[in-house]
């Protein structure tokens, strides 16, 4: 089952999915873009409250400092129903915790839960830096392998020829429909 949607980075989602299963990768058959806008705060405001989170064994303040966005998707494997359904658990906090550094720092920024399975995002990558307010992020799963092993087989990789321009396409985009 192939499954597409009419989002802006629908093409973009496809075109890494399909990569990375020519580079030996056929687990990864889902990719999902969103859009990250900070809704307030700086730098060190967000890091405290994330930290002072996570130092307390609690979920991170996402709702409080972050709006997340659906921007494209690609999947062979399930609906854009489903993916929307099932993002706040597929979404782990590995990964949530790692949002400031997605947000803040300049692209590339690779970010890995390796707690992550079934349908769990295990990696979330910044492949470009924001624009226009918006950082925008991939979520990539394969539930058989580690999205390390695959970093550490192409050190140095060109990420661009994979994603395109994410700067240019995180200026259009349709209707605002926030994941969590």
């Amino acid at each position: 089952m192939t499954t597409s949607s009419s989002l802006p980075a629908d093409t973009t989602a496809e075109r890494i999915v399909r990569h990375f299963q020519a580079e030996g990768f056929p687990g990864i058959t889902e990719a999902v873009l969103v859009r990250i806008r900070l809704k307030k705060g700086d730098r060190l405001e967000v890091d405290a409250a994330f930290d002072r989170a996570l130092a307390r064994d609690a979920a991170p303040p996402v709702q409080e400092y972050f709006q997340i966005q659906l921007y494209g998707f690609y999947s062979e494997i399930r609906s854009l129903l489903n993916i929307k359904t099932a993002f706040a658990d597929d979404f782990t906090s590995g990964l949530r915790a790692e949002l400031p550094s997605i947000y803040f720092d300049a692209a590339p920024v690779v970010a890995n839960d390796a707690l992550a399975t079934g349908t769990k995002y295990d990696a979330m990558l910044k492949l470009g830096d924001n624009a226009d307010g918006y950082a925008v992020a991939v979520l990539l799963n394969d539930p058989t392998s580690s999205f390390f092993e695959y970093m550490e087989s192409h050190v140095g990789y060109d990420w661009a020829t994979i994603i395109g321009t994410l700067g240019a396409a995180a200026t259009s985009f349709v209707a605002d429909e926030d994941l969590l």
